[in-house]
């Protein structure tokens, strides 16, 4: 089968340096179409232009929507599929319109509800998140007090990793790669389970504390985003569950990976691919407009967060200088009060003395 793989910019690498390897193995013809021309990794074969494109591939597996608009335009009568890999943002939503998608894949179950609110009704595959066991080398024996913690801060507001490391260096554990535990959300906490680490949940959205096999289902159906359960991440339950740590938990986690693996998941992506049928008439729309359109508007949306993100912290950079600033006023102020105590004391003290400049005047005049 000749499977096509379409990206607006080689985004998520790691879901798709995965499922190519592992459809290749099976035999598979995989090439990757990235709208965006960039540096591509060994691991694929990256088309940049449209005239190195394959003429006729059995299937398309778009990962984002403008992946999608511009090969349904460049092949309009192949079967699609796409991939929506999370509920946060609409570019991995499917495009609403009729025939540009057979099916869509989702990997839990917050996602499969925003795709099923959608105007339009699709068809949904839902796949576990997979992951290559062979990439994440099993740790050893964890100590039974953790050292250092594996700590993906990408995404996180200053707030949320401001009060994580404050957790963090209270408990006394470092932060860094070789790590006793990891601390994510999403696909890092996939790859911490293959590498039998103990994981814990936490992302921008909150933290829904270690992952257990007995917890495993209700946080894999939330996309290990930190929403599964209600309640604050506050400082005190982030301290209380570093306590709560258990070097067994990394074991467990590694039989949870290997139990939902990449070849399972890619074994039920062919299947998938198998069921679908090509499409009997092109899309009647035009694609490549509205392929322009969802670049630019996830572009402006990028920016937008960007630009909060740095309002954030400029807001909170502000919020400590006027701190700093009303500190220094009140320090102003005792000094000057106190200033003002010396100069009455003193004046006092000069008008009691016997010997004092307006006793020697009088003496003089009389």
């Amino acid at each position: 089968m000749e499977v096509l793989l379409g990206t607006q910019a080689l985004e998520p690498r790691a879901y798709l340096v995965t499922v190519a390897e592992h459809l290749e193995r099976l035999g598979h013809d995989v090439r990757v179409f990235s709208a965006e021309p960039l540096p591509s990794p060994d691991e694929l074969r990256v088309v940049g232009v449209e005239r190195d494109l394959p003429l006729a591939p059995n299937v398309i597996y778009s990962q984002d929507a403008e992946a999608a608009l511009l090969l349904a335009d460049l092949y309009p009568l192949t079967a699609q599929l796409f991939a929506a890999h999370s509920d946060r943002y609409e570019v991995w939503l499917p495009p609403q319109l009729a025939g540009v998608v057979a099916r869509v894949v989702v990997f839990d179950e917050r996602s499969a509800e925003r795709a099923r609110a959608a105007a339009l009704p699709q068809e949904l595959v839902r796949l576990r998140r997979p992951v290559d066991l062979e990439r994440h080398a099993l740790r050893g024996s964890l100590p039974e007090r953790p050292r250092r913690a594996r700590v993906a801060l990408d995404g996180l507001s200053d707030y949320r990793a401001g009060l994580l490391q404050r957790a963090l260096a209270d408990a006394r554990i470092e932060i860094g790669f070789d790590a006793d535990f990891a601390v994510g959300r999403g696909q890092a906490i996939v790859n911490a389970l293959a590498a039998g680490l103990p994981v814990y949940v936490y992302g921008d959205e909150g933290g829904d504390g270690w992952v257990t096999p007995e917890r495993y289902d209700l946080l894999e159906a939330d996309g290990f985003s930190g929403r599964a359960e209600t309640g604050a991440t506050t400082f005190e339950r982030l301290r209380a569950d570093l306590d709560a740590y258990d070097p067994a938990m990394g074991p467990a986690n590694r039989d949870l990976a290997a139990a939902h693996d990449a070849r399972a998941h890619v074994q039920a992506l062919v299947s998938a691919f198998d069921e679908v049928k090509p499409r009997h008439d092109p899309v009647t729309a035009p694609l490549r407009e509205l392929a322009r359109l969802v670049r630019v508007e996830a572009a402006s949306a990028r920016r937008a967060e960007a630009l909060a993100a740095e309002a954030q912290r400029a807001s909170a950079r502000a919020e400590g200088l006027a701190g700093e600033l009303a500190k220094a006023r009140e320090r102003a102020d005792r000094l000057e009060a106190e200033v003002e105590e010396l100069r009455a004391r003193e004046a006092d003290s000069s008008e009691q003395e016997p010997g004092s400049h307006r006793g020697r005047r009088f003496r003089r005049q009389s």
